[in-house]
């Protein structure tokens, strides 16, 4: 019985596999297609240092107010309140005043009318954005019932000189629609005021600060 024949030419390391054959250690190829394998089973790899994740894109709000305070919302109330009693007042005094001798009476009286009109408008705008606790309406609101003091003031101390001037002229002045809208302007200037310095007490004042961002 013959036996195989040996290879003279085999050594020792023919015999085993070397360790970059299929049979041996993975190779880098095969590691990288087993790193592939993996990507398409849905594993992730490290992310390298230094990588930025992205943002969702989404800015940040600023933080609400809240509620009004109770000083704030008694200011609304008191502007609202002054607005609708010029409006009154202008136009008690349109209609009763004696435009006969001005040409284009009618036009005169429309024309006060549709002043009182947007005056009374802003009255309301200061008012509602008073509410919201935007600054520069209180600041609006503030010099204007200051200059409305003012000419309040004024018209006091002028009313007799003025009544006097227009008695002169010829024109009667009634001394009832007189007094009645000294009274009302009064009452204008006072409910202004009152509301404006509403905004400027303590617990009001940090509802007017400038907003933070919140995130």
């Amino acid at each position: 019985m013959s036996t195989p024949q040996e290879n003279p030419n085999t050594g020792p390391d023919d015999q085993y596999p070397s360790q970059g054959s299929p049979e041996g250690r993975t190779t880098p190829e095969v590691g990288a297609n087993r790193f592939d394998q993996q990507n398409q089973y849905g594993y992730q790899g490290t992310q390298p240092a230094g990588y930025a994740y992205p943002t969702s894109g989404v800015e940040a709000a600023p933080a609400s107010k809240g509620p009004a305070p109770k000083e704030v919302m008694t200011a609304y109330y008191l502007i609202l309140a002054a607005g609708v009693v010029y409006l009154v007042s202008s136009i008690l005094s349109a209609l009763t005043t004696d435009f006969s001798d001005v040409a284009g009476a009618s036009l005169v009286t429309a024309l006060t009318i549709g002043f009182s009109i947007i005056i009374a408008a802003v009255y309301v705008l200061l008012a509602v954005f008073i509410r919201k606790g935007h600054n520069w309406a209180r600041i609006t609101a503030t010099v204007l019932a200051a200059l409305n003091v003012m000419f309040s003031l004024a018209g006091l101390l002028l009313a007799p000189l003025a009544n006097d001037l227009v008695e002169s002229s010829g024109q009667q002045v009634t001394s009832q629609s007189s007094a009645l809208g000294t009274i009302l302007s009064l009452v204008v200037m006072v409910l202004g005021a009152a509301g404006v310095i509403m905004t400027y007490l303590k617990p009001s004042r940090p509802y007017f600060a400038p907003q933070k961002i919140g995130y």
